[in-house]
This record gives structure tokens, C-alpha cells and sequence, in this order.
């Protein structure tokens, strides 16, 4: 089985790290300092991602967030994007002064063509890595699923906290692709009859999102797979109670065909 990695070809080592995970974090390679506070030296070094954090005003947060997410953008559109209730000369003068108290982070931008900003190719991001990861296991590659696992769980929820529409409409887009990649790997394992890490992967997803059926059935998969009819039917009847009282709705009929079938 093919190995699985996050990072970019050529750029394993890069100069900038930027977390969008659970919170906002950006920071630079190599050890963190003793003068680095507790709490962001924990989150600098979750899954692996160590280095010093950099301090990034709000304003710069949003630039580089919104750059990360959404790609190359011209200085206009940016502007407008991330101050949509200002005029337009009103709204490059605050992108402008964004910029500018980036200070030791503006190195993460880099001028594209056109006059257009990116981030730079020193950045790795960890949405990029959760995406990389989820569609290689959406689409069938040869990756380590116990590493791809890894990788979806890391972080949390996109930017908690942030209201604006760019991120909600980015935030459940990554929710949604967590998921279904989730479920994914939980198909995989149970082929490759390992149960252990299939059931870990599919029960993760009903805590993420207790009423989605389909994560419900990914767990039940598991236990038919090894012949535990008893919690297969006992975790059919928790979604179901949990269904009625939240819906009052019952499950679909493909559900309850799953332990049908399994009980002939």
C-alpha cells in the first residue's frame, strides 16, 4: 500500500505554517521558544505542526484566511470581500493597512500575476492537507488510512467563531467532506477487516453528527461485519429513538433492511 503524505512535492519543509482548524494559528519552523505561551505551544504542536507562533492582528488573520480558502484573489475583490459594507477606496485603504501590520507574517503573501495576492508557497496549510486527504480516500487512491484518519480528525471545526459567509459557506463544506471521507475510510477497513479502526472511524462520525443516518449505518456495517447482530440492532434502535424524539421521523427503509437482511 502506497504511503500517504499531506505535504506538497518539493516543499516538505515549509517556512510557515498556517492552522484554520479549531482556531486561527500561525507559526514559524523550527523548535518553539521558552517564551512561548502554553497554550498556543500545544496547539503549534498538534498533529505534529511544531514551530513558534507568529502574532497576526485580526485584520491580517482575515487576509491570509480568506487567501488560504479561497485562492488567488486581486486586491479589489479582497478588499470588497473582506469589508463588504465599506466604499471601495475605503475597503483597499483597510486591505492595505491589513497588509502592512502583518509585519513578521508578510511573508506569507506573495504577488501573483496581474497584481493579484496569494499566500506563498512557504505556507502549508492544514485545510489543504485535510482536503488532499479526504479526496484520496473519496476516490479510491492507495493511501494509509490509518494516517488519512489521522489527518481528518486533526483540528476541529473551520475557524470557530468566525460569522462571516465566506467562512460558514467554507466551514460546511469541510464539515461535510469530513464526514463522507470519515464514512469512507470506515467502507475501507471493514473490506480490509479491520474492525478496530472501522468502527473507531464510523462512531467519530456520529459524534460529529448524531442525526446523520449514514454514519449510523457505517457503524452498523461494522458490527454486522463481525457478526454482532445484538449491537448492530442495539445502535439501529439508539438512532431510531434518537431520530423520533429530535424528527419525529423513523429511518429510512434502507436502514432497517441492513439488520432485515442480516436476520434471514
Amino acid at each position: 500500500m502506497a504511503s500517504f503524505t499531506c505535504a506538497a512535492a518539493g516543499d516538505e519543509r515549509p517556512a510557515l505554517r498556517l492552522r484554520l482548524l479549531g482556531g486561527f494559528l500561525l507559526t514559524r519552523e523550527g523548535p518553539a521558544s521558552g517564551e512561548t505561551r502554553g497554550t498556543d505551544r500545544d496547539r503549534a504542536c498538534c498533529c505534529g505542526w511544531g514551530g513558534d507562533p507568529v502574532e497576526v492582528p485580526a485584520s491580517g488573520q482575515q487576509v491570509l484566511a480568506r487567501l488560504a480558502l479561497c485562492g488567488t484573489a486581486t486586491r479589489s475583490a479582497l478588499a470588497g470581500m473582506l469589508w463588504p459594507d465599506a466604499t471601495e477606496a475605503r475597503a483597499r485603504a483597510s486591505l492595505r493597512t491589513a497588509m502592512w501590520r502583518l509585519n513578521g507574517a508578510g511573508s506569507a503573501l506573495s504577488d501573483a500575476r496581474g497584481g493579484a495576492l496569494a499566500l506563498s508557497r512557504k505556507v502549508r496549510v492544514d485545510v489543504q492537507d485535510f482536503t488532499a486527504a479526504a479526496r484520496q480516500v473519496l476516490a479510491g487512491a492507495p493511501v494509509r488510512l490509518r494516517s488519512a484518519y489521522d489527518v481528518l480528525l486533526c483540528g476541529g471545526e473551520l475557524l470557530p467563531g468566525w460569522q462571516q459567509d465566506w467562512v460558514a459557506f467554507e466551514r460546511e463544506r469541510l464539515h461535510q467532506l469530513r464526514l463522507h471521507a470519515l464514512e469512507a475510510v470506515s467502507a475501507r477497513l471493514v473490506a480490509m477487516r479491520a474492525y478496530g479502526p472501522a468502527l473507531e472511524a464510523a462512531l467519530e462520525s456520529t459524534r460529529i453528527d448524531p442525526l446523520r443516518e449514514s454514519a449510523h449505518r457505517a457503524v452498523v456495517s461494522v458490527h454486522l461485519a463481525e457478526h454482532n447482530l445484538t449491537e448492530a440492532v442495539r445502535q439501529y434502535e439508539r438512532f431510531r429513538g434518537l431520530l423520533r424524539g429530535e424528527l419525529g421521523v423513523e429511518p429510512s427503509g434502507q436502514f432497517s433492511e441492513m439488520l432485515r437482511h442480516a436476520t434471514v
